[in-house]
């Protein structure tokens, strides 16, 4: 069986021994560069730096598959948006559709964003352990005066950690449910209206339902939000530094490009 989808692969990568805080950092910066360059240049760039992580992480290609994947549907959708509803030269008629070629140039800046921020947080969540992304962004929340706002670092910690967990989970439950739901005859392909409430309905029920279940097994381990201790204390090495240093270096001759 295969793992879900942003689940954590084990290692002992150059990638997976760096510091949660710094993939943290270095996730952000790319997403938010990702959004700031214009041209193909800079997107090329971006990819091949990927493909660089990922074979300094010794991940194989089917994590990222599998995370890009369950997407695909919404990626097209985006693509055809911008491909038919984009003013611009017309390429092509098709009925009253009209392709043009600034559509198509947007579309596919668009959907390799998309892809690209799928691909880093794949990245991200598979080289990183979910413990190590708590502990993580709790040592980058602390300083802040989140108390003015009647939370705690620990308690914001715990609940992103919780999405990123609940994550796969989700993605694993639908395909449960499509599966269960076609053994009962539904037919996805012809009856496409009936079966978005077939999927939905359960899938919200069930995820409810597991909610609930997590909130009582935490109240009943005494989980309280409060300040806690971590076993692996981070600490940011010569490497941390090294690979930031190269990142924002990155960072600028692709913005220059």
């Amino acid at each position: 069986m295969h793992e879900p989808v942003f689940s954590y692969v084990p290692g002992v990568s150059p990638l997976h021994k760096l510091d949660p805080r710094t993939k943290l950092v270095v996730v952000m910066l790319l997403g938010i560069l990702a959004f700031r360059i214009e041209n193909f240049a800079g997107i090329g760039a971006l990819f091949i730096l990927f493909f660089a992580l990922t074979l300094l992480s010794r991940l194989p290609m089917t994590v990222f598959f599998r995370a890009v994947r369950p997407m695909m549907l919404f990626i097209i959708f985006i693509f055809l948006a911008q491909l038919f509803f984009s003013d611009g030269r017309p390429l092509a008629t098709f009925w009253v559709l009209q392709p043009s070629m600034e559509g198509l140039e947007n579309g596919l800046t668009l959907v390799s964003r998309f892809i690209l921020l799928l691909l880093f947080a794949a990245l991200l969540t598979a080289s990183t352990d979910p413990s190590a992304i708590t502990c993580g962004i709790e040592r980058m929340l602390r300083p802040l005066p989140l108390q003015w706002l009647g939370i705690s670092s620990f308690e914001l910690a715990t609940m992103m950690n919780i999405s990123i967990a609940f994550l796969p989970l989700l993605f694993e439950r639908v395909e449960r449910t499509k599966a269960a739901q076609a053994a009962r005859g539904m037919d996805f392909v012809k009856n496409p209206f009936h079966s978005v409430p077939a999927l939905a309905i359960p899938l919200l029920r069930g995820v409810i339902r597991d909610a609930e279940e997590l909130a009582l097994a935490m109240e009943s381990r005494g989980y309280q939000g409060k300040r806690r201790t971590s076993m692996h204390e981070l600490s940011m090495q010569n490497r941390d530094w090294i690979a930031l240093f190269v990142i924002v270096l990155f960072i600028i001759i692709v913005l220059n490009l």
